[in-house]
């Protein structure tokens, strides 16, 4: 008699727990992401997550990069705003190397996102111009963000992100001076050679006797030739 409500309270148990087997469990949480990419404008290059060395972002000193910083709350929609993530804070510490092109001063953004509803994306983007003069370098630039939840009992949202570049530096073209060619110097005229007769004429005393002698000689051979004639005839 003893045994058939027992058999019957052990039926009953049984089906309860099936019950509350059957019974979907209902998660309640937010789930924030980060992701963030850099993009060479200079080189207009596309929007690269380079989460890695290997996947880094070529840069050469002084281009600009945007980085592009997306948080989002991937939770199903949920009543009274149980999977929002509330009090959102972004912030990202620049690594030497990179400075930024609004305000190169300063060194750590920080951005208020506000709440995230499910289903949502904040996206925030700022330009940096690359610093760095060393070839090989390797820039990572780490985001992060932090938030709560509705209900204390969730884990606090949180997470970090990092953009890695890699700056190629190419040495200048030295080009070699040129010697300036040195001018030609212009031929020194030469002055024709005026040639100095052996004997110079005589334009002197000597030349004047030289000629009263041979005209008295002429005049001499005139009279003589005269005479002749005329004791001829």
């Amino acid at each position: 008699m003893k045994k058939v409500p027992m058999l019957a309270k052990a039926s009953l148990s049984g089906i309860v727990a099936a019950a509350v087997i059957a019974i979907p469990a209902y998660a309640c949480a937010p789930q924030g992401m980060i992701v963030k990419g850099v993009q060479n404008q200079t080189a207009g290059t596309l929007l690269n997550d380079a989460n890695t060395v290997s996947a880094a972002t070529s840069a050469t000193t002084g281009d600009t990069l945007l980085y592009t910083i997306t948080v989002s709350n991937k939770a199903a929609a949920a009543k009274d705003g149980d999977n929002d993530i509330l009090n959102t804070k972004l912030t990202d510490t620049l690594p030497a190397g990179v400075e930024l092109v609004s305000n190169p001063a300063n060194r750590t953004i920080s951005e208020d996102l506000g709440t995230i509803v499910p289903g949502k994306s904040v996206t925030k983007t700022y330009a940096v111009k690359v610093t760095s003069t060393t070839d090989g370098d390797v820039i990572t630039n780490k985001a992060c963000y932090k938030g709560d939840s509705k209900i204390k009992d969730y884990a606090t949202q949180s997470g970090c992100e990092v953009a890695v570049v890699k700056v190629k530096v190419v040495p200048p073209v030295v080009t070699p001076p040129t010697t300036p060619t040195t001018p030609e110097t212009p031929a020194t005229p030469v002055t024709p050679a005026v040639e100095t007769p052996a004997t110079l004429p005589d334009t002197g005393s000597t030349a004047l006797t030289a000629s009263l002698v041979t005209g008295v000689a002429v005049l001499g051979g005139y009279i003589v030739n005269t005479m002749r004639l005329k004791f001829r005839g």
